[in-house]
């Protein structure tokens, strides 16, 4: 849900550079026969992206199967998401690998832009490429991601409009809040996250930004993550009490609030600040009550 820029190389440029030093002449005769194809898939495929409609493409028609990309071909869905993406880009010392790694650095500051908390490790495959093997090495179907995110997500695949996660290369959802949270009073406090309403959302971005969410299980994550958080600042929420009151406490958790929106609109410490500041229970000593 965070943006990427967009890959620079090219669909063609990556499917020749993994080709590139295959000593079966055989096969890479069976690959080169495939260029045009998969390029023009790939184009097919960022058309659609750009519309957000990539959930209307048929796997079918990705696969080289049975004329799938148009003209019979000599190669399979295997050849083209076995051998070519995990031998011939994944592989460390192959040719294609530095294009692996081009697309991993491309997150700021390498954290997972599905995700926004966890390292970048590896590449996910925005439609599967058990699905649309024509798009194994497409740079605008390779997102990098943490393990995590990647596992979670595995082989789904959109096939409505609103089934469609984000690709950070084509959607930017990051000049509205989206991102909203509610304070609950436990021992210790508790934060639930979850998608708002933003003004000018229509009903299927508010339905792909919630589908994302549950997807890759952001609420949990960000709940989970600020149990360590709340514990963290309980010492100095009990000075700032001490000093200025419940209205002090408030007022420093707004400044948290604000400091983290100048990094990200929709940074979850933003919102979590944002919802423990409106909790009048934690803010007149909530924040100080602990498990037994």
């Amino acid at each position: 849900m965070w943006p990427v820029r967009r890959p620079e190389i090219s669909p063609r440029e990556a499917y020749l550079a993994c080709i590139n030093g295959l000593r079966d002449q055989d096969l890479k005769a069976r690959f080169s026969e495939a260029i045009d194809c998969v390029e023009l898939a790939a184009n097919r495929f960022a058309e659609h992206s750009d519309r957000s409609e990539a959930h209307t493409l048929k796997p079918s028609e990705f696969q080289p199967e049975n004329g799938g990309l148009g003209i019979s071909l000599d190669i399979t869905s295997h050849d083209l998401s076995k051998r070519l993406y995990d031998q011939r880009l994944v592989k460390a010392g192959t040719p294609g690998r530095r294009i692996y790694d081009q697309i991993k650095l491309a997150p700021d500051n390498g954290v997972c832009p599905l995700c926004g908390i966890r390292k970048v490790g590896t590449l996910d495959h925005y439609l599967p490429r058990a699905d649309f093997s024509a798009l194994a090495v497409t740079p605008l179907n390779l997102i990098p991601a943490c393990s995590e995110c990647n596992t979670i997500k595995h082989q789904k695949r959109p096939t409505t409009a609103e089934e469609q996660t984000f690709n950070p290369y084509v959607d930017d959802v990051t000049q509205a809040r989206w991102l909203t949270a509610t304070a609950y009073e436990s021992a210790p406090a508790t934060v639930r996250f979850s998608v708002g309403t933003p003004p000018g959302w229509n009903n299927t971005l508010i339905s792909r930004a919630r589908y994302h969410f549950e997807v890759f299980k952001l609420g949990e994550l960000y709940s989970h993550h600020a149990v360590t958080e709340i514990s963290r600042i309980r010492r100095t929420l009990r000075q700032v009490s001490a000093l200025l009151g419940s209205a002090g406490v408030r007022a420093h958790l707004r400044g948290c609030e604000e400091s983290a929106r100048e990094h990200d609109v929709n940074d979850w410490k933003a919102v979590m600040f944002s919802a423990l500041a409106e909790n009048d229970w934690y803010c007149s000593g909530g924040f100080d009550v602990v498990a037994f």
